[in-house]
């Protein structure tokens, strides 16, 4: 069996290492095509893992894009002829699977990582794209129940199409290197890590907000922020107009997200009702950090409606420094035998059974 992932661009975030995660499987070929090259920051690594890796230029702008992607999906389907193709920009699922489907690729998916736009614009997309998955023989996969439940509410949509399988994490791989780190650790400051792409559908300005209250209690505390995205800039300077420039580090995108977390004493996920899943939160629960989240759908399903995290109102600063405040100082232990029984549901194994038993 030949799976073909198709990928936006090679950029460090939640997608494209849920593809690297499906990569590590020796008894399935895949193969990665990227559409853009840019960003690369994972390219060397999916270079590495994957049987073949075809990258794109640069995607047209405008209208174009979208025949131009039909068309790309086409040309490499009909070279490749994968078994299975994937296709994890759900935003563009439309014309990935319609080019797959003409290029003779029977067994297509789409990945749905967060809930549909309510937005007029994106209450089309939502018809549109699981039109195109009913009409091609596709099936959108939905990566928590909240996403699957706000598709199958949409008006319009043919839910037909939609299945459920939960993000993957490479839980025992990241328990074991954020092991390593904590052992090697001096005990110091307490440090707070989030990681996330820092884009608007999260939340990093209500933390920013939190963490000045924090220092009034906690005042040698660190924030570390992994991540990048097009809100770095106006993050940074909001660190400045809240006086707390000199205890918030902007790390960037980085491959040692579980060292980090190994490094760090508490995790932190400030983030919008816009969230799928949440995936960095099973992460910290497998590197054994205690969790403060937003209370927003997604969250609670991830943290098992809260028994496995402390939810917070979202966006709402003072009640977020409490909760960090609390948890900084509460050494009980985070990484229960119950926890870590309920972290086995997230293994990759299960999820590339559950996206290949849904097309069949």
């Amino acid at each position: 069996m030949t799976v073909l992932h198709i990928l936006h661009a090679a950029r460090a975030e939640g997608t494209v290492r849920l593809a690297l995660d499906w990569l590590e499987d020796a008894s399935i070929r895949q193969e990665v095509l990227t559409l853009s090259a840019q960003p690369a920051d994972l390219g060397p690594e999916i270079a590495r893992r994957a049987a073949w890796f075809g990258q794109g230029t640069r995607i047209p702008a405008g209208r174009r894009k979208f025949p131009w992607m039909l068309l790309r999906a086409w040309r490499v389907c009909r070279a490749r002829r994968p078994d299975v193709a994937i296709c994890w920009m759900n935003g563009f699922s439309p014309w990935i699977l319609a080019g797959a489907r003409l290029a003779g690729v029977r067994r297509l998916i789409t990945h749905a990582g967060n809930p549909p736009d309510r937005t007029l614009g994106g209450r089309f997309q939502t018809v549109f794209s699981t039109l195109v998955a009913r009409v091609t023989g596709g099936r959108m996969v939905c990566c928590s129940d909240y996403v699957a439940t706000e598709y199958q509410r949409s008006p319009g949509a043919f839910a037909s199409v939609l299945r459920m399988v939960p993000n993957c994490a490479h839980v025992t791989r990241i328990r074991s290197e954020a092991a390593r780190a904590r052992a090697v650790r001096k005990k110091g400051a307490p440090r707070f890590i989030m990681v996330a792409t820092l884009e608007g559908h999260k939340d990093h300005a209500t933390l920013i907000r939190a963490m000045a209250r924090v220092l009034r209690e906690l005042p040698d505390a660190q924030l570390w922020i992994v991540g990048d995205g097009s809100l770095r800039g106006s993050l940074e300077e909001q660190c400045l107009t809240e006086g707390v420039w000199a205890s918030v580090l902007f790390l960037g995108s980085r491959s040692d997200v579980p060292a980090l977390l190994g490094q760090c004493d508490v995790f932190v996920f400030s983030t919008t009702r816009a969230e799928g899943l949440g995936t960095v939160l099973i992460e910290a629960m497998a590197a054994g950090l205690p969790v403060v989240a937003s209370a927003v759908p997604a969250c609670r399903e991830a943290t098992g409606g809260g028994r496995w995290g402390t939810l917070v109102p979202p966006a709402d600063p003072g009640a977020l420094a409490a909760a960090m405040i609390e948890r900084a100082r509460n050494d009980g232990d985070d990484d229960s035998g119950e926890r870590r029984e309920y972290l086995q549901r997230f293994l990759p194994d299960r999820m590339i059974a559950g996206y290949l038993a849904a097309a069949p």
